[in-house]
């Protein structure tokens, strides 16, 4: 089993999965490191209501509709590995969390706060320019040797402008309250299964935090 981050927060220990979000293969990390640190809670990068369709999913599978930018992510992704929606690790986290009666909450932003920070932050002209810009977007290579590699260019280059860069640090921020609050009230072990590209800003918030 790979070495898992660990931060102690509020007297919780913090231990930290970094996921690629709809890699195939990345559910068997996610098990493996439930088996090895036995949480008591699961946080997840995903909103209350993407944990809600991950249950109705698994009660009745059904087909996902995928964004024109989901569509070209999954298409560069997949050398890497079988790409797959939902995102296994998150389906994963569920099904662990269910068979072993572990706590499970997840810990970005719900819809409605979701779209009142987009709408703070995104300008009508930025939301155009990302619109407009896709078909550039298939012809760039994204060089980049590892899964975690390649989110992390796919992350900068498509969050590069000034409002959807500023939306996923309000979402970084989101998520680091959550799991310090978490902390502060559980004083328990937790797995945070986070996103590779938001993961390593959650933490440095939650560092400076403890500092």
């Amino acid at each position: 089993m790979e070495a898992l981050d660990r931060i102690t927060v509020k007297g919780s220990a913090i231990y930290f999965v970094d996921v690629v979000r709809g890699l195939k293969s990345d559910a068997d990390r996610v098990k493996l490191a439930i088996q090895e640190i036995k949480p008591d809670i699961i946080a997840m990068s995903v909103s209350k209501e993407e944990i809600e369709g991950l249950r109705d999913y698994i009660k009745e599978p059904y087909e996902v509709e995928m964004s024109r930018y989901e569509e070209l992510y999954s298409q560069k992704l997949s050398r890497f590995g079988d790409v797959f929606l939902p995102p296994p690790c998150f389906l994963a986290g569920l099904e662990e969390a269910e068979n072993n009666r572990l706590e499970l909450v997840g810990v970005d932003m719900d819809d409605e706060t979701h779209t009142t920070a987009y709408c703070a932050l995104v300008s009508g002209s930025e939301l155009f320019r990302h619109t407009t810009r896709f078909n550039l977007l298939k012809l760039k290579s994204f060089r980049a040797d590892t899964p975690a590699d390649f989110v992390k260019v796919w992350d900068r280059k498509v969050n590069n402008l000034y409002g959807f860069r500023e939306l996923e640090k309000e979402r970084e921020r989101f998520m680091a309250k959550e799991l310090t609050e978490l902390a502060s009230i559980s004083n328990k072990k937790i797995l945070a299964v986070l996103d590779t590209e938001r993961a390593e800003g959650v933490r440095a918030l939650l560092m400076d935090r403890g500092k």
